[in-house]
C-alpha cells in the first residue's frame, strides 16, 4: 500500500490551515479594508454593506443621502407629545360615562388592584410592591390636592396615554374599564378626604 511522505502530509495540512487565515499587515485604516489576506476568501470582516450616512442607490432621488423616510403610517413622536393623542386639556372636558354604582366601584377596585396597585399601592399612596422593592421610584400619591383637583377626564387621559414613567394602559384596559378605575380612584381619594355627609353616615352606622 502506497503511503504519503510525512513532509507532504505536513505541508498539505499547513496549506489547508493557512488558506483560512487572516492576518493584519498594517495597511492604512482608511475605513475600507485594513487587513491583508493570504487567499481571496471573503469573511464576515469584509461584507458588502453601506456605512452610516452613506448614499445608497436603492434610495429614491428625493431623499437625502444616507437618510430614509419612515415606513408608512409611522407615528411621529415629539418628546412626550404624540400627534395622534389628544391634549390633556381636551380630555379634561370628557365626562365619565360609567355611573358610580356599588357594582361599578367593586369592578373598578378589582381592575385597580390588578393593574395599578403594583405601583400606586392598595390605597393610592404610591407604595406599591415594586416601589417598596426598589425597582421604581414612588409615583405621586393619588390623594394629593393636585390629583383631587383634576377632572375625571384628566385622570382617564393619564391612564389611557401614560405620563412620565407610567406607560399607557389602553392595551390593558378597555375604555369602560379605564373609566371604572377612575371611579375607584375617586373612592380612594374620598376615603382619605371624606366630605361631611360621609362623616355623618359613619357616625350613624356606629
Amino acid at each position: 500500500m502506497n503511503t504519503w511522505p510525512l513532509h507532504i502530509i505536513v505541508l498539505a495540512a499547513l496549506g489547508f490551515v493557512l488558506s483560512g487565515c487572516i492576518y493584519e499587515v498594517g495597511l492604512p485604516a482608511d475605513g475600507d479594508d485594513q487587513f491583508g489576506r493570504l487567499v481571496p476568501i471573503q469573511g464576515m470582516h469584509q461584507q458588502t454593506f453601506y456605512r452610516d450616512q452613506q448614499a445608497q442607490p436603492t434610495f429614491r432621488d428625493d431623499q437625502a443621502e444616507g437618510m430614509r423616510y419612515p415606513p408608512p403610517q409611522t407615528i411621529p413622536v415629539d418628546g412626550y407629545h404624540r400627534d395622534d393623542h389628544p391634549d390633556i386639556s381636551e380630555s379634561a372636558q370628557i365626562g365619565n360615562p360609567v355611573p358610580r354604582t356599588e357594582e361599578n366601584l367593586e369592578y373598578g377596585q378589582y381592575l385597580y388592584e390588578a393593574q395599578c396597585a403594583v405601583c400606586h399601592g392598595m390605597e393610592g399612596h404610591g407604595d406599591g410592591t415594586i416601589v417598596e422593592a426598589g425597582y421604581f421610584g414612588a409615583p405621586p400619591t393619588l390623594n394629593s390636592d393636585r390629583l383631587r383637583g383634576q377632572t375625571d377626564g384628566e385622570i382617564y387621559h393619564v391612564i389611557t396615554y401614560g405620563q412620565g414613567l407610567m406607560w399607557a394602559y389602553d392595551n390593558n384596559l378597555t375604555e369602560m374599564e379605564r373609566w371604572a378605575v377612575v371611579n375607584y380612584v375617586r373612592a380612594l381619594q374620598r376615603a382619605d378626604f371624606p366630605n361631611p355627609t360621609d362623616l355623618d353616615r359613619m357616625r350613624y352606622e356606629r
